[in-house]
Formats: structure tokens, C-alpha cells, sequence
């Protein structure tokens, strides 16, 4: 079955699950490693609160194409959170679709998981879960839009409003490549959306490669306005013909997230964000 552009088919329990390409194996060790390598200051929270956040959660299951099944962002999450030094104390979960939402909450249930489920869509579901969270816990965001025009600034702004936050943001490089031209007409919001009010700084009559970077250097700088520094380097996720398809980027204020960051992504295997990076 075809929803929204993305194929899914169905478990043996009659839930959604999610075609996808090899590399999402890459993208949830990232995000995993990082759960593993964030616990021993998640352990110092458990009290305050110590949440995951995942506002594009999709089924919570997936199934590699011609390979096999492996759980999705917010299960493999969990799973890796349970067996580390701390637990995640809250799973707050979210998607456009009801029912991907509602496939990958009965996931979470199942495992005894402390899901909370909120409807999306993202923008409207991330005030809420930042709302019902305690500011002074920690807490890990993990951002992942199927496109660039999904990841709108104000999701990152309202997570700035907890006290402590990390985030790893999925930022789309096919996005950007492919659609440059067509995104900064002004037929198209898509830029707009990612770094607000570009517009006024960035000039569009030059080079492709001139006008990336100096996009992705001003919504560099928009999150240094807000408090959520990146990681100098990025995790480049490619696909089965070594394409460049996106960024893993590490977003957080304290320093330890960005060495615990280095130590699960090396400067060798993460590239700065070079658009002529091969």
C-alpha cells in the first residue's frame, strides 16, 4: 500500500510497517550510539524527568526493502535507553498520520514502554509535549522529516525552551541539491519554513553551491540566536549508490553532548557541511 508517497505493508499483527532503504540502519545506530553514550548524564535526571522526544515517529517498525524487519526510530530508542545506564523516562511520540502514530504507540505499549502519544502534526504536537515536560530534566529530541520544508524552525524553537535539550535533526542534502532552484521562488515556502526571513540576507543569483552554504550558514547562525549550537561535524548518511541523501546533526547547549557526539561520530566519517563533500 501507497500512503502519503511512502510504501507500507503489514506485520503479522496487522500494524503499519514502513518501506525503507538500507541506510536506515545507519541513521538508527547514530541515534542509538547516542543514546548509549548520553545515559551516564541521563542517570543524573531520572528524578527531574529524562524524556525522548520523536514528532515524526512513523510505525515504530520497518522493513528494509528485500531485507529484513527492524524497529523504528522511537522503539530502537526505547530499547537501547532500557538496557543502558538510564532509561528514557518518558517516550513522547508524535506523527501527521493517526495511524502510524497509533501502530507505533501500540509498539511502545507492548514493550512497557511510558509512551505518550500526542496527534500531530509536528508543529502543533511539539508545544504540547514541551509544555507537559519538566524544563530543569534532560531531555533528547530526534528530528527525522521525510523533506527539508517539514523541519520548520519553530520545532527547534519551542525545544529551546527546555533547559536542556539535545537534539540529532535529520537535514535532507537531496532536499537541497534537487530542489534549490525551485525553493527560493516565491511560489515555494520550503525555505522559509527551515531558516526564516533568508530572504533578506541571502542573495539567490549565484552559484548553487554559494547559496547552499550560505543557507545552511544562516540557519547555522539562527540556532546559535536560539541557544542550540550544531556540532561542527555531521554524520552523512548515504544510499545504496554511495548518493549523498542527509545530515545527521547533533544540536545541544553543554559541552558534553558535543564530546559524547565526537566520540560516536569521527571528523573522518562526518564531514563539515561541504556541498562538494564526496
Amino acid at each position: 500500500m501507497v500512503r502519503k508517497g511512502k510504501r507500507y505493508s503489514l506485520d503479522e499483527h496487522g500494524l503499519l510497517v514502513e518501506d525503507v532503504g538500507s541506510w536506515a540502519v545507519d541513521k538508527l545506530k547514530i541515534v542509538t550510539d547516542y543514546v548509549q553514550a548520553s545515559s551516564a548524564a541521563r542517570r543524573r535526571y531520572l528524578r527531574s524527568e529524562a524524556a525522548y522526544i520523536d514528532v515524526f515517529c512513523g510505525p515504530g517498525r520497518s522493513q528494509i526493502r528485500r531485507g529484513a524487519l527492524i524497529d523504528g526510530s522511537p522503539v530502537a530508542a526505547f530499547k537501547k535507553a532500557k538496557v543502558s545506564l538510564a532509561p528514557f523516562t518518558s517516550i513522547n511520540i508524535s506523527d501527521a498520520d493517526p495511524e502510524l502514530l497509533a501502530a507505533a504507540q501500540k509498539r511502545l505499549s507492548d514493550l512497557g514502554a511510558p509512551v505518550r502519544a500526542t496527534p500531530g502534526p509536528a508543529n502543533s504536537a511539539i508545544p504540547k509535549i514541551v509544555e507537559s515536560l519538566n524544563k530543569n530534566g534532560l531531555h533528547f529530541a530526534f528530528l527525522d522529516p521525510h523533506n527539508l520544508g517539514t523541519l520548520s524552525f519553530d520545532l527547534l524553537e519551542n525545544l529551546a525552551m527546555l533547559k536542556r535539550i539535545d537534539i540529532i535533526v535529520h537535514v535532507s542534502v537531496s532536499d537541497l541539491q534537487r530542489n534549490t532552484d525551485r525553493y527560493t521562488s516565491t511560489d515555494h515556502d520550503q525555505f522559509d519554513r527551515f531558516a526564516p526571513g533568508w530572504r533578506a540576507h541571502i542573495k539567490t543569483n549565484v552559484s548553487q553551491k554559494t547559496f547552499r552554504d550560505s543557507l545552511i550558514e544562516y540557519w547555522s547562525d539562527k540556532l546559535e540566536s536560539i541557544g542550540l549550537p550544531r556540532a561542527k561535524h555531521a554524520e552523512l548518511i548515504r544510499g545504496t549508490r554511495n548518493q549523498r541523501l542527509y545530515w545527521l546533526i547533533l544540536l545541544a547547549r553543554h559541552e558534553l553532548a558535543h564530546t559524547l557526539w565526537e566520540r560516536i561520530s569521527s571528523p573522518a566519517r562526518s564531514p563539515e557541511l561541504d556541498f562538494d563533500a564526496e
